[in-house]
């Protein structure tokens, strides 16, 4: 398909840059084109190892009727791309779909949503002493042991039952190398774990990884058009450029060219902890139980705060202790919580950066900084506003 054919749908924002959306709707199992409708009212995000969405309105009108709009957008057999500029800045699967004035209105989540919806029906593990078929998935029930390709694992064994394909490129992973970690974990077919939930679960111990799928046109050659592709990745150990002078990004409301529009720097302290319980697999005192304390914040003289949580899956003492360091770890930062409202087409421009990616963020002295900030970030969210009008990109932020 020849992008420049596509009916364009321009964001004009005074100062702004015209740039050309275009939105693919899909059949989810083969990528089948549907349609090109437009949208309106276009806002999308993508989440650091969580599941971004998108919420629009399709118009019913004499222009889209012809286009079976109702067809295209049928939730739960529809993918939906997001295309700016020629670039696919999003995609996902279309949920959900309502009555809007003047058409319908479409909730959609990133593909690896779906996920959520699939689960373990046969217990996987890396222990082959609880297995009954002690061969490699898909044959069998054992899980490629580095983190790696149990993420590969576990999404195989989903693609290869009846009607489980939706096109997810997992096998470029295995040309990529171990993470050298080799966590022993079981999902048992009987507590029937979410897949998706198993994946993040694994991701956030300590010595993770980040995950999530990326969507991309391929480069055309040989007179062939480009392709859509979702590739699943996993980086380890961290997605993006980990700090400012790595990547380039500075952010400020101060200048000749202020970047940011507005921002927001709560801090929180009601979800920081200086001690965190977890609690694994087990009952009564047979329960497994790891406990992490942030010695450094006491003997800086931070209180005894105290977190619990709960892993019943668990069932290995060295794995809860890992989950638990990271558990400390997100606890002693979560009073860190930034938002900024930025401008797509100042420098930084929207697509220079992605989630994952560390960034300097510069307050002048106002109001609510009287001294002014300045401090290097982790880009969490990335949420943009498309449509008529200025482009709008809020970036929420964690610590680094």
């Amino acid at each position: 398909m020849d992008l420049l054919d596509m009916a364009p749908d321009l964001t004009i924002g005074m100062g702004q840059q015209a740039h050309t959306y275009t939105y693919l709707f899909c059949d989810l199992r083969t990528d089948t084109v549907l349609a090109e409708l437009p949208l309106r009212d276009v806002k999308y995000s993508t989440e650091l190892n969580g599941i971004g969405s998108l919420s629009a309105v399709v118009p019913y009108n004499d222009d889209t009727f012809p286009l079976d709009p109702d067809t295209a957008t049928r939730p739960c057999r529809t993918a939906v791309y997001v295309d700016r500029d020629g670039v696919i800045v999003w995609g996902g699967i279309v949920w959900t779909r309502d009555r809007a004035e003047g058409g319908k209105a479409i909730q959609a989540a990133e593909f690896l949503s779906y996920f959520q919806r699939r689960h373990v029906k046969t217990t996987l593990s890396t222990d082959p002493s609880v297995l009954l078929n002690s061969s490699y998935v898909p044959d069998g029930q054992k899980l490629y042991p580095d983190q790696r390709f149990i993420v590969w694992s576990l999404l195989k064994y989903a693609e290869v039952q009846t009607g489980g394909a939706i096109g997810l490129d997992i096998n470029s992973m295995i040309a990529e190398p171990n993470t050298g970690n080799f966590p022993t974990v079981s999902y048992f077919g009987y507590e029937r774990p979410a897949i998706y939930d198993a994946i993040a679960a694994l991701a956030k111990s300590d010595n993770g990884f980040d995950f999530g799928v990326e969507v991309f046109w391929t480069q055309p050659g040989n007179n062939d058009a480009p392709s859509r592709v979702r590739r699943m990745r996993v980086w380890y150990p961290r997605r993006g450029r980990q700090s400012a002078a790595e990547s380039g990004l500075v952010f400020s409301n101060g200048g000749p060219e202020p970047s940011i529009l507005s921002y927001d720097w709560p801090e929180n302290g009601t979800e920081l902890a200086t001690e965190v319980s977890a609690l694994g697999a087990g009952n009564g005192e047979a329960k497994l139980v790891a406990v992490q304390q942030a010695a450094d914040l006491i003997a800086a003289g931070y209180p005894l705060i105290e977190a619990v949580t709960t892993y019943s899956d668990v069932v290995e003492q060295a794995r809860l202790d890992a989950t638990a360091r990271a558990d400390l770890a997100a606890r002693t930062q979560a009073d860190v919580q930034p938002s900024f409202e930025v401008m797509a087409d100042a420098d930084p421009v929207y697509g220079s950066y992605t989630v994952g990616d560390v960034a300097r963020f510069v307050i002048e002295p106002d109001e609510q900084s009287p001294v002014g900030r300045s401090a290097e970030l982790r880009i969490l969210s990335i949420e943009a506003t498309a449509g008529a009008g200025a482009e709008r990109v809020t970036l929420k932020c964690g610590a680094v």
